[in-house]
């Protein structure tokens, strides 16, 4: 009897259900949505300023060929009445004159007449009283022209700065004199003079023609040449 009910014991062991786990329905968390780098607003915003770099460029363009129009319409204006201004010796035998003549396109305003000797340089204005200061001689026939700032030389003028003819020892002394003046040695004459735009230009008696920048600066000394 014993041994029936073991057998009822042991199967009402094996006849019985293991235990299942409880189950736990996994909750789905959505994830957050990743912000897209391009969105309308930086589109706008790119483009508004890709469109103002892009109209600075241009503006900036059209005022440098604006700037180089005005330079070359200058250069134009400036060149169609530019002033050129020339010494002339003319000599003979029984005649020497020193001239000067505008051979430009527009008038030459006269600033003055220097006389350069060795590293002095000597505001002077009439050529005459220059060669008396410097000679014993005497030209009996001669004429001279005061050369002072404000004279104007209109395109193609000549003006005759000096002109001699004949003295005690005859012409030869005073065109001895004036050469010495015009051999590229370190005496010479020379003319400052501006064009109607203000430009400062030197003529010198070595036919020599340029800006007073180029020529450089010079102390000018008021008193006569002895």
């Amino acid at each position: 009897m014993d041994e029936k009910q073991n057998k009822q014991n042991h199967s009402g062991q094996t006849e019985k259900k293991p235990s299942r786990k409880p189950y736990y329905k996994k909750r789905y968390k959505p994830q957050p949505a990743k912000k897209k780098f391009w969105n309308a607003d930086k589109i706008v915003s790119l483009s508004a300023m890709a469109i103002a770099l892009f109209t600075l460029v241009v503006l900036l363009y059209q005022s440098h060929i604006l700037d180089k129009q005005y330079e070359l319409t200058v250069k134009q204006q400036k060149a169609s009445v530019l002033p050129y201004l020339q010494f002339i010796d003319e000599s003979g035998d029984d005649v020497f004159s020193i001239n000067i003549k505008n051979k430009g396109l527009g008038p030459a305003f006269i600033k003055g007449l220097y006389i350069k000797e060795r590293d002095s340089t000597f505001l002077h204005f009439n050529l005459k009283m220059f060669y008396d200061n410097k000679n014993t001689d005497t030209v009996y026939s001669w004429n001279s022209a005061s050369i002072v700032e404000g004279i104007v030389l209109s395109p193609g003028e000549k003006m005759e700065l000096f002109s001699a003819r004949g003295g005690s020892l005859g012409l030869g002394p005073v065109k001895e004199f004036f050469y010495n003046y015009f051999s590229m040695n370190n005496n010479m004459f020379f003319i400052e003079y501006e064009s109607v735009f203000g430009d400062a230009w030197i003529s010198t008696t070595f036919l020599q023609n340029m800006t007073k920048e180029e020529f450089g600066d010079f102390e000018v000394y008021y008193d006569l040449v002895e």
